[in-house]
């Protein structure tokens, strides 16, 4: 009886329609941007967006920002000030607004390639200030460029827990230098690439345009060992777990006829960079977004930035990166030459 009771109560209670005001937001800027040795400096600007605003490929466009103005600038070796003006990039790269020297890019003699000679502006160990006015806002930032730190040797192996032969890992070996805390940061890029148009049986261009982020933290806990790790790639969702493909062939069967299509290996360019404290809490938060994605039992995570009057973050980086072919036995540990470094891989 006490059970049927309870159950019509249940039925009979009311229901009030709540309200929520939500606080609106002041428009400011989201900012990425970052410097590294050797190369231009770099930012990408955007607009704030409300939680529950809509999203659409009109709204998307509209979040970038195109006309403010942007400085960075530093000390010295005599103690001057020195600055550089960053516009946004000219056509077939604006559609991103990414703020750079422009004037360096037109100094290049291989394009996309970097200057071999390298860029005088950006020092490992110098402090770097960030200087952004848009709407009559003024955002700053600072950050300091480490150094780089590379890795002992980095090599290709079979993926231990895929049952398709052609999967391999990217694996490496880093001795942590034991002196300082390092600050990690690792980024990938597939500039080789092919998925297959199963419809036409065909090969599809599938590689990327701009680098991925893998993994960022400190060396707390491995500081002055030697060690060995892997640097997976980004599959369905944002978390790095996947392997990459080496070559191989694909069987198909059209109107009763099998045939094959030769289907090229992966090419990777893995970018392994030291950056300082505040930068990592940054791109801490980023990682620790990604591995709550989707997830309904995780507790919502705020980003932490390091920029005065905005959101995002400002980074310096001592990088070093390499170029790995996905065949089985291929190692390296030699880095890249500056002039073998694509411009668009810093950003």
């Amino acid at each position: 009886m006490r059970k049927i009771f309870f159950i019509f109560l249940c039925f009979l209670s009311c229901q009030d329609e709540i309200s929520l005001n939500f606080p609106i937001e002041s428009q400011k800027l989201v900012i990425e941007g970052g410097i590294e040795q050797n190369m231009p400096p770099y930012v990408i600007l955007s607009k704030n967006q409300g939680y529950f605003d809509e999203i659409n490929s009109n709204t998307y466009n509209d979040l970038f920002v195109y006309d403010a103005e942007v400085i960075v600038w530093t000390i010295n070796e005599n103690g001057i000030a020195d600055s550089v003006f960053l516009q946004p990039l000219p056509p077939p790269f604006d559609s991103i607004p990414i703020f750079t020297d422009i004037n360096y890019l037109s100094s290049l003699s291989n394009p996309p390639y970097a200057n071999p000679n390298g860029y005088n502006f950006s020092q490992v160990n110098k402090t770097y200030n960030l200087i952004v006015r848009w709407n009559n806002q003024t955002i700053t930032s600072q950050t300091t460029i480490p150094t780089a730190t590379p890795l002992d040797c980095l090599w290709v192996e079979k993926n231990e827990f895929s049952n398709r032969d052609y999967q391999f890992d990217v694996r490496a070996i880093y001795d942590d230098p034991g002196e300082t805390q390092n600050n990690i940061l690792i980024k990938y890029r597939k500039p080789i690439h092919w998925d297959i148009d199963t419809v036409n049986w065909t090969l599809e261009d599938g590689s990327d345009d701009l680098m991925e982020l893998i993994d960022a933290g400190s060396d707390v806990l491995i500081n002055g060992t030697r060690f060995e790790t892997y640097f997976p790639q980004k599959g369905d969702g944002n978390f790095p777990q996947f392997p990459y493909n080496a070559e191989r062939y694909k069987t198909y069967e059209i109107n009763g006829v099998l045939d094959s299509i030769l289907v090229p290996n992966d090419e990777v360019i893995i970018k392994f960079c030291q950056i300082d404290e505040p930068a990592l809490k940054f791109w801490r938060s980023i990682v620790r977004q990604f591995g709550s994605n989707g997830n309904p039992f995780q507790e919502p995570l705020n980003i932490v930035s390091n920029i005065e009057g905005g959101y995002g973050g400002w980074t310096g980086y001592g990088s070093v990166y390499y170029q790995i072919p996905i065949i089985d036995g291929f190692s390296t540990n030699t880095p890249l030459p500056i002039g073998s470094i694509e411009i668009t891989d810093v950003f």
